[in-house]
């Protein structure tokens, strides 16, 4: 699997782009403001993506499916797109989804919405999810092939179901939106409280994101001195090689 971080920033980040990852170049996860124009600059064609799955439904994680959408209609895409989401959130982005071509409702292509369950195949992957404690429900999920399992957060302080679903991940990213503490109600997590999940969850490698921009200096510095910690940037690319 290759795992291509488009964006590692937070809600209003300055310098980042919003959350997301791109996965062996046909798999979205999220797709924030900022995200479009990262994948333009990639010249990722019109048909290669094949599907979006969103964590949730705020605007730093979906508003730039319109603009997304809109440049797939106009350069010819033609291959269907499968949208997984949460049952109670996909109105919100049918409209968005509905923008994209407005006042027109014909793409020439077709969306498969796909509500988002505890476990579910994609070709070779299984995937299982997770609620992470956060103001809007938010499913963090783990992608489990070829021998590897990637973990990501989405947004939210973790929960028991996701640090479960965490452990022995080979790759793990998970929000840390704070270098200090939070209090046990916040809808985001901590910096201390990701070292704890490196040890409870026996990850090999965990990559913090969604940093507060004020707070990023802290947890760069932190983060530099403790053994399988990083801090994700844009543009990151890792490959996990086959076993």
């Amino acid at each position: 699997m290759r795992i291509d971080v488009i964006g590692c920033g937070s809600a209003f980040a300055k310098n980042s782009n919003t959350s997301s990852l791109l996965l062996d170049d046909h798999w979205l996860i999220d797709c924030g403001p900022t995200v479009p124009r990262a994948l333009f600059r990639r010249n990722v064609g019109a048909d290669q993506i094949q599907a979006i799955y969103f964590t949730h439904i705020h605007p730093d994680h979906c508003a730039g499916v319109s603009a997304l959408i809109n440049n797939w209609k106009s350069f010819g895409r033609r291959e269907p797109l499968t949208i997984f989401c949460q049952k109670e959130q996909q109105s919100a982005l049918e409209f968005l989804v509905s923008f994209a071509n407005w006042p027109s409702s014909e793409l020439g292509f077709e969306i498969h919405w796909q509500e988002i369950i505890d476990s579910f195949q994609w070709n070779n992957w299984t995937i299982e999810t997770a609620d992470t404690q956060h103001e809007m429900p938010n499913k963090a999920l783990a992608i489990t092939t070829d021998g590897y399992k990637l973990f990501y957060s989405g947004d939210g302080r973790p929960t028991k179901q996701s640090i479960q679903l965490m452990r022995n991940a080979d790759l793990a990213f998970q929000e840390c939106a704070s270098f200090q503490s939070l209090s046990d109600d916040s809808s985001h997590g901590d910096f201390f409280g990701c070292i704890e999940l490196l040890a409870i969850t026996q990850v090999k490698q965990l990559g913090l994101y969604h940093c507060w921009e004020e707070d990023l200096s802290d947890i760069k510095q932190q983060a530099g001195k403790i053994d399988k910690l990083f801090v994700s940037q844009d543009d990151l690319v890792i490959d996990l090689p086959q076993r």
